[in-house]
């Protein structure tokens, strides 16, 4: 019996070794398939691999669309959320700044650019805002102020050696400059800043408890300051503002009425009213007096003024421009007393020309610790580098280079008030009145004289005050100022208002035709408007040299030529106005010119009283005509109009060649045909009103006759149409046309036959004419329908126009005669 070794497999092994029978069996197709394409494989490589790889691009794409939609979503979100978080920020100034460029180019635009006026986004230069050159001094003065911003970065050890060595020389050199001595400076941006200090340093001085119990020290004796009446409008109110204090502490000093200069202060005055405020238990602190005063530049009483404050332990504190000739190397007798004052403040900014130099207020330091309580000391390093720029400035200029400037200035003042001597219509304001000098009679007369005139030494002031005024010289009553005899005229005020208005207009001249020599209208107390002309606050910033204020003078010799030819002439023009009886004189004051008229017509030239609305209507109506068809031959004419509502023609300035009687005949004729033409006008309104009455009441009439020959039906819309086509109406179209020349209403049954509109008179003669054209002959005598038109109506308007009317209008209504008649033709 034979064994066998082999083991039976088993299930598990046996599915394997059937599995790989199956593989072997396959295996020789799988490399028959490798070694040659079959259908399935090319299908897969011309048809699917392309779309897939196509697939695969497209949704690439999507994907970083996507992506990029989701990146944009966030970034708006975050955008959002940032303005959310700034929307208190200006839009200015959003975001992460503008470049040096930029920003350099909104400055441009901020100097040189300005909004259109009504209201648009669009902007225009601004013709106005031109920089002045510089000097070599200017440039220097603001470099200084950019050195100074940059000096603030230095290291405090550093900062405070140069702050201090700047303060102490510029003290020192100020000082010495305007003989103020031992005084401190203080510098200040704003006008009266240093004033106000310097009234808080004077309630330390004259209130010892002042520091420690404030306005308890002042309840039982107020504190009482007192300003001149020719100081600035608002100067005590603003003192007392800053100090504290109540409007009732300030007192305001009246200036002189009866003599010297009208704009000083009255000395006596200001004893009793001292006097008065301590009677009642006050306590007079501070005195502002002027040398200069704002407006004329008179020379306040300083040496009269300092000794009443003495007596009266008063801080005396000066202002003006005159200030300025303390640098001088001679000082002027009525500014020396200016320097026994306590406190000082000068601009030399407009006195030397120099840019943005602050304001200097010296005063006279007495006690340190109250000088330090009212705040005029500064310990700041960065405060006191405001002083670079005037240390710089007077670097620059030396004490001759000041002295130069301001004598130049005062030159051109002098120039000025020589040659409005000669000048007989102007009344100089500013140049005070002094006392004719007595004539020497002896050795010691003349001995005083001699001496005065060495001691007393006076410069022009540099202000220069003037205004139009009456001819001094001419024949008439003349009352001295200090008179108590007052002459007693109606038209004073009347004329004080009318040379207002014509200095007015004498500065506004001067100004256009002399920039360089800048100049301000003023009010002046008892004189009027007047004009002001500071050299020392303009010369040296503007450049005006000594052929500029000669140049000022011939153009203001030019200009009162004429002002004296109206003035002269105005009498004149009032009387012959009044020769006519239809020219009215109207009262415009301060209208700068010969006068002013208003045409009257003649139904209401003899009516006494104010006129009714409607007369009120109708004349305004035909000056208003009147002053058109004047400034088409002259534009010297305007419009005005009186106090109760009375439109009337204005007469402007004119030369001494002008003829007076002339203009005003002129205004007359032009006023009668103008008030001619409106009569026709009245007349032609009235009769096309009566002719369109009685074309209605035709109308009317034919209506009411159609209703009754056709019947009700044929007014029915749908009805009338089947019956007019069915059974047409043999009536003609009736019609009415309105002849504006004969004023008759004409049937149009030839207009609509002949195709053209005839006159009244010649209609037989025009429908035969017409009949001829159809049937294509003309007569000899014409060559076309169109000139038997003409011709026809030349002749009806030659035989029917109406006598009455002015030269032009008949012209007119013959060339819109033929439209009228056309307009007025009812169906």
């Amino acid at each position: 019996m034979a064994t066998s070794n082999t083991v039976a497999p088993t299930p598990e092994k046996q599915a394997s070794l059937t599995m790989e029978r199956d593989v072997e069996e396959k295996t020789p197709a799988a490399k028959q398939s490798l070694g040659a394409p079959t259908l399935d494989g090319a299908f897969y490589k011309n048809f699917m691999d392309p779309m897939t790889q196509e697939l695969e691009k497209n949704v690439a794409k999507t994907n970083a669309l996507l992506d990029k939609i989701s990146s944009d979503l966030e970034t708006e979100r975050k955008q959002r959320f940032r303005k959310i978080l700034q929307s208190h920020i200006p839009e200015a100034l959003q975001g992460g700044g503008k470049k040096e460029e930029d920003v350099m180019q909104l400055v441009d635009q901020l100097i040189f650019y300005e909004e259109v006026e009504d209201g648009k986004d669009e902007v225009q230069i601004n013709e106005q805002a031109q920089l002045q050159e510089l000097d070599e001094t200017g440039r220097l003065t603001v470099t200084a102020h950019s050195l100074a911003a940059h000096f603030s970065t230095l290291e405090p050890t550093a900062l405070d050696r140069a702050a201090s060595k700047l303060d102490s020389d510029c003290k020192l050199w100020l000082s010495r400059l305007f003989r103020f001595k031992d005084s401190v400076p203080v510098y200040h941006d704003k006008r009266f800043e240093g004033l106000a200090k310097i009234g808080q340093l004077a309630l330390y001085t004259r209130y010892p408890k002042y520091a420690t119990e404030g306005f308890e020290a002042l309840y039982s004796r107020p504190p009482v300051i007192y300003v001149s009446t020719a100081a600035p409008p608002g100067l005590g109110q603003y003192l007392c503002q800053q100090l504290g204090l109540p409007k009732s502490c300030c007192c305001l000093v009246p200036c002189n009425t009866m003599f010297g200069a009208s704009s000083k202060m009255d000395v006596a005055l200001l004893e009793k009213l001292i006097e008065d405020d301590i009677a009642s238990a006050k306590t007079p602190v501070l005195l502002v007096a002027y040398a200069g005063t704002p407006i004329v530049g008179h020379v306040d009483n300083l040496s009269r003024l300092q000794e009443i404050a003495k007596a009266n332990n008063i801080w005396l504190h000066v202002e003006g421009n005159n200030l300025a000739t303390l640098a001088m190397f001679s000082i002027p007798t009525s500014v020396e007393s200016a320097l026994s004052g306590d406190s000082i403040t000068l601009d030399l900014s407009r006195w030397l020309g120099v840019p943005s130099l602050p304001y200097i207020t010296l005063f006279k330091d007495s006690d340190q610790a109250l000088t330090e309580a009212a705040g005029l000391t500064s310990v700041d390093a960065r405060l006191q580098l405001k002083c670079l720029p005037l240390w710089m400035c007077l670097q620059s200029l030396g004490h001759e280079g000041m002295v130069n400037r301001i004598k130049a200035s005062s030159d051109l003042a002098k120039i000025l008030f020589e040659q409005l001597d000669k000048l007989s219509t102007i009344k100089q304001i500013s140049r005070e009145k002094r006392k004719p000098e007595r004539e020497a009679r002896n050795v010691k007369d003349l001995i005083s004289k001699a001496i005065s005139a060495l001691l007393v030494f006076e410069i022009v002031t540099p202000t220069v005050v003037f205004k139009y005024a009456e001819d001094s010289t001419a024949p008439g009553a003349v009352v001295a100022p200090y008179s108590s005899i007052r002459v007693e005229d109606s038209n004073q005020e009347k004329d004080a208002i009318y040379f207002d208005a014509l200095n007015t207009w004498l500065a506004e001249a001067l100004q256009a035709s002399n920039p360089r020599v800048p100049i301000d209208l003023v009010e002046v107390d008892k004189e009027g408007v007047c004009i002001r002309y500071s050299p020392l606050e303009s010369a040296q910033i503007r450049g005006t040299t000594k052929e500029d204020v000669e140049q000022f003078v011939e153009s203001l010799q030019s200009n009162l030529s004429v002002l004296n030819a109206t003035t002269v002439q105005r009498k004149k023009f009032r009387s012959i106005v009044t020769s006519h009886n239809n020219l009215r004189l109207i009262d415009l004051d301060s209208w700068a010119g010969l006068g002013a008229v208003s045409y009257i017509p003649e139904p209401h030239f003899n009516k006494e009283g104010e006129f009714t609305d409607r007369e009120k209507i109708e004349i305004n109506n035909l000056n208003a005509e009147l002053v058109h068809k004047l400034k088409a031959q002259d534009t010297a004419f305007s419009t005005g109009q009186s106090e109760d509502g009375i439109v009337c023609v204005r007469f402007g300035l004119v030369t001494s060649d002008t003829d007076v009687e002339e203009l005003v005949s002129l205004v007359y004729g032009t006023g009668k045909e103008v008030e001619e033409s409106s009569k026709f006008l009245e007349t032609m309104s009235e009769v096309i009103r009566k002719g369109i009455e009685e074309a209605n009441k035709e109308l009317e009439k034919e209506n009411t006759e159609k209703l009754m020959h056709e019947g009700v039906l044929r007014q029915v819309p749908v009805v009338s149409s089947l019956l007019n086509w069915f059974s047409p109406s043999k009536e003609q179209v009736k019609g009415r046309t309105f002849n504006l020349t004969s004023g008759k209403i004409i049937p149009t049954v030839d207009t609509y036959k002949y195709h053209m509109q005839l006159q009244e008179e010649n209609s037989q003669t025009s429908a035969s004419n017409a009949d001829v054209k159809m049937n294509g002959t003309l007569p000899a005598d014409s060559t076309s329908a169109a000139e038997v038109k003409a011709k026809l109506v030349t002749q009806s308007s030659e035989s029917s126009s109406p006598p009455a009317t002015s030269e032009d209008l008949p012209d007119v209504v013959a060339k819109g005669q033929g439209a009228e008649e056309s307009g007025l033709a009812a169906n």
